[in-house]
């Protein structure tokens, strides 16, 4: 679908260069430049869509709660050591 838009837009470009009447040329370049932004965005939302991973990979509940509980336990183990370095240093 992108490329039909491009090539109307590039259609519509070439009527607006060649353009008998300023009607003609406004029309053109307002369609031009339309199809040229729709063809762009269409491209790019085929692009995103071909790279983009289904739900079924994404995480669920369950899985986010564990990453929370691995990332405050390591958290927590790392404050612990800080903590207990200071005070076995000292000695």
């Amino acid at each position: 679908m992108h490329w039909i838009l491009l090539g109307i837009s590039a259609v519509a470009f070439g009527a607006a260069f060649f353009g008998p009447s300023q009607g003609v040329i406004g029309v053109g370049l307002l369609v031009g430049f339309a199809c040229l932004f729709a063809g762009f965005f269409s491209m790019i939302s085929s692009r995103i869509a071909e790279r983009s991973r289904p739900d079924t990979v994404l995480l669920s509940d369950a899985d986010v709660a564990a990453l929370r509980k691995s990332v405050r336990a390591a958290r927590e183990a790392r404050e612990t050591a800080k903590s207990a370095k200071p005070a076995d240093s000292g000695s």
